[in-house]
């Protein structure tokens, strides 16, 4: 069976790395991120990667930055092929070119649409109903490498960031395994992405400042945007003195809602919903987690906290 490096770093890495052991390719090293401390104590921890990479027998090796000497050390070990899966920094061009071929890469978007650091959280924050996964060679710019491989996936009303990017590495993983042998013996042709006559787009990196919901907004748009911020950062909103992170939702449209924008129109405990008006119609919010508590459903929420009808959603 071939020989593969892999580098990677969080845990959607550890799951790429566990399929290709456990479909018969030989993982010779894989490199991932130090180990950082986390949590309230500070405690250092080790990335999914290196964890995993333990436990399965594989030589691990732990840089966050490439090093003309980290570059000697994983060459000793003859690859057929390099798997990346966010590891997390920059390599160099004068490792990928001692390689005996140019590693692959699995994105979470059809490329050359959503090149950069949040291709999942963007296209559900865009509304977009379909979405892909794609096996590229890496390239010095990013995300700009030639195709390999792509699959379509559609976008479900209810998946959220973390559901929709599990679907599309469990996805790009089994298409991963099936492109390596011929990529490997040389019988696939890669596509520059410039051939597609597509313009790239770009997801920029999700930040903070984007958690506040605007209440004005389209009630799709709203869903939209609770969905692509969970499980980071999550929208936030303030309800009477309380601030909350909006877990989940759903919508409906409505032509003339006659209410203020954010203001509830009715609590339904036994439908476990609040509803909320927005520009076009309703947001039906579902769970959500005030500040400093754990995550409940809107049953839970109205046990422990003074919510009533006509009350405003604001931002935090």
């Amino acid at each position: 069976m071939f020989n593969i490096g892999f580098l990677g770093t969080p845990q959607i890495s550890a799951y790429v790395m566990e399929e290709l052991y456990k479909n018969g390719f030989k993982i010779k090293w894989a490199l991932t991120q130090p180990d950082k401390k986390a949590g309230r104590g500070l405690k250092l921890l080790e990335p999914a990667v290196k964890t995993k990479a333990k436990e399965l027998g594989i030589n691990v090796f732990q840089a966050d930055k490439f090093t003309r000497d980290l570059s000697n050390e994983l060459l000793k070990h003859e690859v057929d092929v390099c798997v990346v899966v966010a590891y997390g920094a920059y390599i160099p061009t004068y490792f990928v070119n001692a390689l005996k071929r140019t590693p692959l890469n699995i994105h979470v978007s059809l490329l050359p649409y959503y090149r950069g650091a949040a291709p999942v959280a963007r296209a559900i924050m865009n509304g977009d109903s379909v979405t892909g996964v794609s096996i590229m060679q890496i390239a010095k710019e990013m995300d700009a490498g030639d195709i390999v491989a792509q699959k379509k996936i559609n976008i479900d009303d209810e998946d959220d960031t973390l559901t929709l990017t599990n679907k599309l590495i469990e996805s790009g993983t089994k298409l991963l395994l099936d492109v390596i042998p011929d990529y490997i013996d040389g019988r696939i042709k890669c596509l520059p992405q410039a051939s597609f006559g597509l313009n790239p787009t770009y997801a920029e990196k999700i930040s903070s400042e984007e958690r506040d919901i605007d209440w004005t907004s389209p009630v799709k748009s709203i869903h939209d945007r609770v969905r692509a911020l969970y499980p980071w950062p999550v929208a936030q909103a303030k309800i009477g003195d309380i601030d909350i992170k909006i877990i989940k939702t759903r919508y409906e449209r409505s032509a003339g809602v006659g209410q203020p924008n954010g203001e509830i129109f009715e609590i339904s405990k036994k439908e476990g919903v609040i509803k909320v008006a927005g520009a076009d119609g309703f947001v039906l919010v579902e769970k959500v987690q005030p500040f400093g508590k754990r995550e409940m459903n809107i049953q839970e929420f109205l046990n422990g906290y003074k919510i009533e009808k006509g009350m405003r959603f604001k931002n935090v």
